[in-house]
């Protein structure tokens, strides 16, 4: 059974559904029955339409502990951060535009099939090893370094080092150039780099190299760091429309394609890396450009195991082999 609970909006989830809210797999209810104990099968979608923070909060704790698979309705887009909720342990996000495409049966088993595929994946580790067991690929992947990361500015200019590559792109391959006009484009470019080093200073990222539409940063070869960064990619991606207008001033909606690598490279300092050569480089560039998705993460089996973090590890699943190394990514939600 799917129960779609909504305590201020139920007229928009019947509208929603259409005739599909007269077939019996579904219950439109204002509250969840205080002595409900989930089914084999059974979802759980709550709608946070008119609800603050507190609420949202304690809602999502009361349906985690359930044990049910649950996920959030957000008819007006109102999430001021969509991913806490996965964090949370939430498997589905509906958003505005799904709400107005309309609800259906199929799209709700999809979700809980997906939930069941991704269960069946161990972790991302397995997935890479499996992969490169079945391609005959034998690659030497980089290690975390021990101690401590020294700083930028301790690094040696031509040195070889290792780090993990987050590649951004804004809008994959909109011209935003060509429809914003060279000056407005001049200008969110300088946005959208003051938006980059804010956005993951706390994961003490390097805003390395700026191309015409790309922006490549460099994390710190650390496992908290490389987490930090992982989980502000994604809620970046879930938060791109609200970025586009708060921060950039944009009327046209726009969205953040991500891939991350980890390899080495020889190290310069912004805005001498022109003469840099490397395998990793090179590979990152080409995963970002050629095979990464708008609207999602992607991330390279070179990447040690542990980067996703339990709150959204649900969310990652394997998506191929691209240039010889597997590759997983994150899912889009509407």
């Amino acid at each position: 059974m799917i129960y779609l609970i909504s305590p201020k909006n139920l007229p928009v989830l019947h509208s929603s559904l259409g005739s599909d809210k007269r077939i019996p797999w579904v219950k439109l209810l204002k509250q969840l029955p205080p002595d409900y104990k989930p089914k084999r099968g059974d979802q759980v979608y709550y709608d946070i339409f008119g609800l603050d923070p507190a609420e949202q909060k304690k809602i999502s704790g009361v349906l985690k502990k359930s044990g049910a698979f649950w996920g959030i309705i957000d008819p007006k887009g109102t999430a001021v951060d969509p991913a806490s909720f996965f964090f949370k342990g939430a498997a589905d996000y509906i958003g505005p535009n799904l709400i107005k495409k309309g609800l259906n049966k199929r799209r709700f088993t999809e979700a809980f099939q997906r939930t069941r595929r991704r269960a069946g994946d161990a972790s991302t580790a397995y997935y890479a090893n499996t992969e490169y067991n079945r391609a005959g690929i034998k690659r030497t992947k980089y290690k975390l370094p021990a101690g401590k990361f020294p700083g930028w500015k301790s690094l040696r200019s031509g040195t070889s080092e290792t780090f993990f590559f987050l590649f951004v792109s804004l809008s994959g391959s909109l011209n935003l150039r060509t429809i914003l006009g060279e000056a407005a484009f001049t200008v969110l470019k300088n946005r959208l780099r003051e938006v980059l080093q804010q956005s993951f200073r706390e994961s003490d990222a390097l805003l390395w190299m700026e191309t015409e539409g790309n922006n490549l940063l460099l994390i710190p070869p650390k496992l908290s760091n490389a987490r930090i960064a992982v989980e502000t990619a994604y809620k970046m991606i879930l938060n791109s429309k609200l970025i586009g207008i708060e921060k950039f001033g944009l009327s046209i909606p726009v969205d953040f394609t991500f891939a991350l690598h980890y390899g080495q490279t020889i190290f310069q300092a912004p805005g001498k890396t022109g003469a840099v050569i490397s395998e990793s480089v090179n590979y990152i560039f080409h995963l970002g450009t050629k095979k990464a998705e708008t609207g999602r993460l992607t991330i390279s089996g070179d990447v040690p195991d542990g980067i996703i973090s339990e709150g959204i590890s649900d969310l990652v699943v394997p998506a191929g082999v691209f240039e010889g190394i597997p590759i997983l990514h994150t899912e889009r939600f509407l």
